[in-house]
């Protein structure tokens, strides 16, 4: 089975457009957080509700480095099997000037070009964003204006295009990019965004690494065209263990599913909710996935359970990844792994 060695790097529709979803837990293994009614606002549904990252490729160095390169036929078997949406991780920086005015490679920028129509031609939404780019977090002021730079020619090259493409400004970003250069950022570009394209859809991130906590720090502008996102790898030891290149080494052999495993889990989510409620906006799981050395069956109960509560709070989410060292598929065989496809869209 062919797997990159990278960096480690759910079905819900509103019931109610005035009612939306927080946790009661129920306390067994088998049940889930129940639904309540909240006061009712006017948070427009997700148009995201299946997505899964084309992981792997694009956010290399360059494509092909980490063992996969996006393949058309990809685009076609997600679609076929239920996903509606493909987040689409790209290292810009990597093909990007560093000297004013920043020009994006041309060559680059029509291989994004070929991909984003695959995907639309198979009847995907895509999401585009800004992916490993270290160095803005590591010196801000240095960086920022080229990032900038970089969304300024997405957004020309972008206008009038498909309204089934969306931008999300900045993957995780940290350390030096704090919460209020985080808020300032997202305020500038989507103010950005929407002086060419008024309803075209984004994705608000927060700090600390994309994580919940990085989340709700920030204060992001309300739009009613944008939505907020979080990444959950909790807990940590049980998705990464085994993985070579995770910050911190855990050996393989972690379990989860105990009952306070999954209550863990309800709590984090019923707070992104509360969260989501009070900014207005709806809320995007961005990533969340299991390293694939961990045997077949924990990896799909532990997903199972995150899609099927992100689900119930009305969260659209996105799996990390399709193929390569937490996938779904094994491009070698042209099969799902074991469990996996279930675990993502079956009930």
């Amino acid at each position: 089975m062919k797997r990159a060695i990278l960096f480690g790097i759910l079905t819900f529709s509103f019931a109610l457009a005035g009612v939306m979803a927080v946790f009661a837990w129920t306390g067994s293994n088998n049940s889930y957080p129940s639904q309540a009614s909240i006061p009712a606002n006017d948070i427009k549904p997700s148009p995201i509700r299946a997505c899964v990252n084309i992981g792997g490729a694009l956010e290399a160095p360059n494509e092909g480095d980490w063992g996969y390169t996006i393949r058309g036929q990809d685009f076609r078997t997600i679609a076929n099997a239920g996903f509606d949406t493909v987040r689409i991780p790209i290292k810009w920086s990597a093909h990007t000037s560093q000297t004013a005015p920043y020009e994006i490679d041309r060559q680059f920028l029509r291989r994004i070009d070929q991909v984003t129509e695959q995907a639309l031609n198979s009847g995907l939404q895509v999401i585009l964003n800004v992916h490993h780019y270290d160095e803005v977090s590591e010196d801000a002021r240095l960086h920022l204006p080229r990032l900038e730079a970089i969304w300024e020619q997405l957004i020309a090259r972008y206008a009038g295009s498909s309204d089934r493409v969306m931008f999300e400004f900045l993957n995780e970003p940290h350390s030096d990019m704090t919460f209020k250069r985080v808020d300032e950022m997202n305020r500038r570009l989507l103010a950005k965004v929407r002086a060419v394209d008024p309803d075209r859809w984004v994705i608000l991130g927060g700090g600390q690494w994309g994580t919940l906590d990085g989340l709700l720090g920030t204060d992001p502008p309300y739009d009613a065209y944008a939505m907020v996102t979080f990444h959950f790898y909790d807990p940590f030891e049980f998705t990464h263990q085994g993985a070579p290149w995770a910050h911190k080494q855990v050996p393989l052999g972690q379990i989860w599913g105990s009952n306070a495993d999954r209550q863990s889990i309800a709590r984090a989510f019923s707070q992104a909710a509360r969260y989501r409620d009070q900014v207005g906006m709806p809320m995007f799981l961005g990533e969340f996935g299991v390293y694939h050395e961990v045997p077949d069956a924990e990896r799909a109960q532990w997903t199972r359970y995150v899609r099927q509560t992100a689900e119930r709070v009305g969260f659209g989410w996105c799996y990390w990844d399709w193929s390569t060292s937490l996938g779904m598929y094994d491009t070698d065989i042209e099969r799902f792994d074991p469990g996996m496809l279930e675990a993502l869209m079956a009930g």
